[in-house]
């Protein structure tokens, strides 16, 4: 009897297969420890950099929640290497597309810049005489103008005469005699617009003209 449990003895330490038998307490235990060391990982890593979760602040600690962030936000393209394209507007790592303007938008800006121009004239009006001083001018043209005489006051019709008119017709903006004037027309239609001065004194008079806007001088 006591040579069999020696041979069963000696058969179980030379036998590298067999596996010692753990009890209950001891396999719960295990799972427990490893329940624990999960839920902790889950906490202080998973949750950080997956979902932003940081409950503990250990996951902002080790930068963990920087790829949550990452994750979640657009990527959007650098505005460094965009090259400028007519009717687009590159601003802070957007695009933003304008209405580009009509042809005809295009057309009057450069009709109204390639136009303007400023000048100042000196009109002597003869004694007793009437003399008129014409600008060319577009319908809707913007004229700002100031003149003044070298002494006494002129009676004057500030007016316009429309475009391939064969009536005689006249519009009139100021009718009123003064000796110095300032103001700005826009024009009611294309044409001639301008001035009539008369003078009723025995002596010439000089009329120094400034104007600004887009017109030809016809004189």
């Amino acid at each position: 009897m006591t040579q069999q449990t020696d041979n069963q003895a000696t058969n179980t330490v030379n036998n590298p297969l067999s596996a010692p038998v753990h009890s209950n307490a001891t396999l719960l235990k295990a799972s427990i420890v490893a329940t624990v060391i999960a839920a902790i990982v889950l906490v202080t890593a998973i949750l950080p950099a997956e979902y932003n979760i940081d409950p503990t602040g250990i996951g902002q600690s080790l930068g963990l929640t920087k790829i949550a962030t990452a994750a979640t936000d657009p990527i959007l393209p650098s505005t460094s290497n965009i090259k400028a394209v007519p009717g687009v507007m590159v601003s802070s790592g957007s695009i933003v597309i304008n209405d580009a303007p009509s042809v005809a938008e295009i057309k009057q800006t450069r009709t109204e810049v390639m136009g303007l121009r400023q000048d100042t004239v000196d009109i002597i009006i003869a004694a007793g005489k009437g003399l008129e001083y014409k600008l060319l001018m577009n319908e809707g043209t913007h004229l700002e103008y100031e003149w003044r005489t070298n002494g006494a006051p002129l009676y004057f019709d500030f007016h316009g005469e429309p475009q391939g008119d064969k009536t005689g017709f006249f519009e009139s903006f100021t009718i009123t005699t003064s000796d110095q004037v300032k103001g700005t027309l826009t024009t009611p239609f294309a044409g001639a617009h301008g001035w009539y001065w008369k003078n009723k004194t025995s002596e010439p008079i000089t009329v120094t003209l400034s104007t600004k806007g887009a017109y030809l001088i016809k004189g």
